[in-house]
């Protein structure tokens, strides 16, 4: 109850496990990236434009730093293409299939 209570009183969107988890996982693999290629933090945060405490931010995985700048991380990283397809309506089979529920079916009359 506790960790509920802290993210509720602190600024903020209250976040999902699912949604920590995947920021610390994109965090852990921008760090990844970062290292394989010989980079600093404070060469990664002046790539990017921000301060190497900002950069450290995102590669812990922070929901405070900016979604430019997660954008930003993940063009310079070699990740760009993979930015496309977020949230891609084609890729939404959920949506998809409820709006397929909601048409009319062809061929039926309406009572």
């Amino acid at each position: 109850m506790g960790d509920l209570m802290d993210k509720m009183t602190s600024s903020g969107p209250l976040l999902s496990f699912s949604t920590r988890e995947a920021l610390r996982q994109v965090g852990i693999h921008l760090k990844t990236a970062r290292l394989r290629r010989g980079e600093s933090e404070e060469l990664a945060a002046e790539r990017t434009g921000v301060s190497r405490q900002t950069w450290r931010r995102l590669e812990e995985g922070s929901a405070k730093v900016s979604l430019g700048l997660f954008f930003e991380a993940m063009t310079v990283y070699g990740f760009g293409e993979q930015l496309f397809d977020l949230a891609a309506p084609d890729l939404d089979a959920d949506g998809m299939a409820l709006d397929a529920a909601r048409r009319p079916q062809r061929g039926r009359s309406r009572p």
